[in-house]
């Protein structure tokens, strides 16, 4: 098998079969549904390869029991090629929106934001080297085609980062639980780059301590908190709002 990546349930098959990087389709013998027809005709359309396999081998394919619903695809390329972050600083027109992740270790909810991230406009996501989650098959399932569509860089030092950013104009804004105004209080209406934190943690004290403002998104019951990648989604939704409704 080549070195590419495999992405496996319905919605990541459809996804990957019409990036243009498909290399060759598994499915499960006997399976059959409408939407398995679909995916199917997908294939024949781009001259993809199917092969059909039990089970179990598809199982162990993809490392385990997954909920990968009788369908894989062997990609060239999960991820949206990898690109330098002077570059998309050079590169990028209009207002610049990035995610920092800081922290964030599940590859589900890696895959969640990268979701959140391409479907509302970000330029990169941006996470540490270390103490983060891999793309991995479990985050690119959960992306639904996200990992494709917008670049994850991986950087050294997090905090240096940030102060790169803020040298080309961007404002960085953290989100604490802790932090005084609601995000909605925070003009969005420029360049922006917006920091999680791990769910147990949140940023770490040198990451916060780079940020120009701290936000909280208000809640009725704050004991129960949001899950990581639910409140990425809110963070980046407020930008747009703004941008759209300034």
């Amino acid at each position: 098998m080549s070195k590419g990546k495999l992405v496996y349930g319905m919605h990541s098959v459809e996804q990957g079969l019409r990036s243009g990087t498909s290399e060759r389709l598994f499915v499960r013998d006997g399976r059959q549904s409408e939407r398995l027809k679909g995916v199917l005709e997908l294939a024949r359309e781009i001259a993809c390869p199917v092969e059909r396999m039990s089970a179990d081998k598809l199982s162990r394919l993809v490392g385990g029991e997954r909920s990968h619903q009788g369908v894989v695809l062997l990609v060239a390329s999960a991820l949206k090629a990898p690109v330098n972050l002077e570059q998309l600083l050079k590169e990028t027109r209009g207002k610049r929106l990035f995610l920092l992740l800081d922290g964030v270790t599940d590859p589900g909810n890696l895959g969640a934001c990268l979701r959140s991230a391409a479907s509302l406009g970000v330029d990169a996501v941006i996470a540490p080297k270390n103490a983060s989650a891999p793309v991995n098959a479990d985050a690119i399932k959960r992306s639904s085609g996200g990992a494709e569509q917008v670049p994850y860089i991986q950087v050294v030092n997090l905090a240096r980062c940030m102060e790169q950013l803020k040298s080309a104009g961007v404002w960085v804004v953290g989100t604490a639980l802790d932090a005084v105004q609601p995000i909605s209080d925070i003009d969005l209406n420029d360049h922006i780059a917006i920091v999680m934190g791990s769910e147990g943690k949140g940023i770490r004290p040198n990451t916060r301590k780079h940020c120009d403002f701290l936000a909280r998104i208000p809640m009725v019951n704050e004991s129960l908190g949001f899950n990581v990648s639910v409140a990425t989604g809110i963070c980046l939704y407020e930008v747009n709002r703004q941008r759209l409704h300034p």
